[in-house]
């Protein structure tokens, strides 16, 4: 009897792998564009209404642009400062850019600056 001493891996391990080199790729890209950046409009996300968040978008001292119905999702006017910083000191987890998120909150229109439309 001989032993099969090849280097292949087992299929599991080569799935395994592959999912982590592609959600490694196409995260870091993601993670980057909804990196909110000072000054430019951030939106907060939470499950619930009555969490942490809430008061926390009240102790940062933004103005509220739009907020959704269920006030599930804010998104602040940051114009002059960093309030993704103050956000996220104050306990807020999930801080996003909006202007990439714009298009999916309805009746929200991202500013000039955002959208890249020109005066005329």
């Amino acid at each position: 009897m001989t032993r099969d001493t090849s280097t292949t891996l087992p299929p599991l391990r080569v799935a395994a792998l592959t999912c982590a080199l592609v959600a490694g790729c196409g995260l870091a890209p993601v993670a980057l564009a909804l990196a909110p950046r000072p000054g430019e409009p951030v939106a907060v996300l939470t499950l619930f209404p009555d969490a942490p968040i809430p008061k926390a978008v009240a102790a940062s001292g933004a103005s509220i642009l739009w907020l959704s119905t269920g006030g599930h999702v804010a998104v602040l006017d940051a114009s002059g400062r960093d309030a993704a910083a103050d956000l996220r000191r104050a306990g807020a987890f999930l801080v996003l850019a909006a202007g990439p998120l714009g298009a999916c909150f309805p009746g929200y229109r991202s500013p000039p600056i955002l959208t890249g439309s020109s005066p005329s």
